[in-house]
């Protein structure tokens, strides 16, 4: 008989399940994402409500504050990251932080109470960004790892869409503390997701007791046989497959475990390689994008089409919503072609239909540039994260929660960046010219970085041909 501490945790196929892990790390990023974006509409009329005047300046420093708590927090989750394993227990710090900065931010009634709530919130979700997509790639065998990662990152795409929108209708009919509430029920949710997970690593020691779990894969494990969840009196020999014994814990060391390695040196490493650098210029360069547009488009659309809190938040579902059909596909598009051409078809659509949002027609004529921009933008996130996990793999001593820390901080700083000069021109100039300069700005900075993206984003470009990097594949 086994003892109750011998027995495997309740519903350990389901706690263990990558669908259940990939779902809690999709509610992570959907719940910072719509922190950062759920203010984009309703900060405006806020402060007018509080009685401040020429507002537009303002409002670009609470939307870059957030920004800049995700770039002060970063170096201490890359340590954290490269010397701790668990990603739970930070998980689970993440969200309650989190929860702390929302109910700052919903009882804030002063531009500088705003300010210190989103800075904090900023902070708390460096640390749901890094270890969510860290605990990703510990969790997926390596064919998979652009579809799940494509899965994932459409909860920041939705972010995006629910969180203008909801935080506009709700601050209208039910004041300004009930977009945070909405917030606080979602964070809820994700810590019941959160602590009903079982890491892959824990699932593996039950393996090597004689529990089988039924479908289970893990990196560099083969996938259980269909067998009935049950705990076995037998040596871990019967039932791990053979030669695992000898690479300890079924040769997963080097996902689940700190390598020791110098911090610094290997970070160094890692943005020395032209294809990880290209990705994380890209990762800033979204950031800088929204931050101008999220500063600039409710203003002009108040102004434009005399939109209210309201519809300001309801017109950002047009950049978002494509993005949960072609983030995964871009995805596994990634996963069997490399991730060149959905990246240069992103970037390349970008450029064409940014500058259509100048164009002065109706309004479903501007929700219908906004929704190729959109597209073009969600052909660019997956691939770029997928990037990173590649030039980590061929970085000795890169660990996926570093890998994905740099590639939060480089969002973060055009986070920072694009609000702030976006708050800036908007404040210095007439609504439409401030709109025209901040939009011109965005496409440019694009179009001069499309030329980097098609030599080295996928692998570098050889003789005019497209090649997919054979290292994506090796062990």
């Amino acid at each position: 008989m086994l003892s109750f501490s011998d027995r495997p945790p309740v519903f350990l196929r389901w706690r263990s399940s990558t669908t259940l892990i990939l779902l809690a790390v999709f509610i992570g990023v959907l719940v910072d994402t719509a922190a950062f974006s759920i203010a984009a509409p309703i900060i405006p009329f806020r402060l007018e409500q509080l009685g401040y005047e020429s507002v537009g300046d303002k409002v670009g420093w609470i939307i870059a504050c957030f920004g800049a708590g995700l770039i002060a927090a970063t170096p201490i989750a890359v340590y954290v990251g490269s010397k701790v394993s668990n990603r739970q227990l930070p998980l689970l710090a993440g969200l309650l932080s989190m929860a702390g900065a929302l109910i700052l931010f919903m009882e804030s009634d002063s531009f500088v109470a705003m300010l210190i709530a989103r800075l904090w919130q900023g902070m708390s979700g460096t640390i749901l960004w890094t270890f969510g997509l860290a605990l990703v790639i510990d969790s997926v065998p390596e064919h998979r790892v652009g579809a799940s990662l494509g899965t994932v990152m459409a909860g920041f795409s939705a972010g995006e869409a629910i969180g203008p929108p909801i935080g506009g209708v709700l601050y209208r009919h039910l004041g300004f503390r009930a977009p945070t509430v909405f917030l606080l029920i979602l964070l809820g949710f994700d810590l019941v997701l959160r602590l009903a997970i079982v890491e892959k690593k824990t699932a593996l020691k039950w393996i090597e007791k004689g529990v089988v779990i039924p479908g289970f894969s893990a990196p560099n494990y083969p996938a259980a046989h269909d067998e009935v969840l049950e705990p076995k009196d037998v040596s871990p020999a019967a039932t791990i497959p053979e030669g695992a014994a000898e690479k300890g814990q079924l040769a997963v060391s080097q996902d689940f475990a700190s390598t020791g390695s110098n911090l610094w040196r290997t970070t160094w490493r890692l943005v020395q390689d032209p294809r990880a650098s290209v990705a994380i210029g890209i990762a800033m360069l979204y950031g800088v994008v929204f931050g101008l547009l999220d500063t600039g488009m409710v203003l002009y659309v108040k102004d434009q089409y005399g939109l209210d809190e309201q519809g300001a938040g309801l017109i950002f579902i047009a950049v978002v919503v494509p993005s949960f059909i072609v983030s995964p596909l871009a995805g596994w598009f990634t996963d069997r072609y490399g991730s060149k051409w959905p990246a240069t078809l992103g970037v390349t659509m970008f450029v064409a239909t940014y500058p259509l949002l100048l164009i002065e027609g109706p309004l479903p004529l501007f929700v219908f540039f906004l929704v190729l921009v959109g597209v073009g933008l969600s052909c660019v996130v997956t691939p770029t994260t997928h990037d990173l996990n590649v030039a980590a793999a061929a970085t000795p001593g890169a660990e996926p929660a570093q890998v994905f820390a740099l590639f939060n901080l480089a969002f973060s700083l055009g986070s920072f960046i694009g609000p702030i000069c976006g708050g800036q021109i908007m404040h210095s100039m007439s609504t439409r010219n401030g709109f025209v300069t901040v939009t011109s700005i965005g496409t440019a900075l694009v179009a001069l970085a499309a030329p980097l993206v098609l030599v080295y984003t996928g692998g570098r470009l050889r003789c005019g041909v497209l090649r997919r990097e054979r290292d994506e594949n090796a062990t």
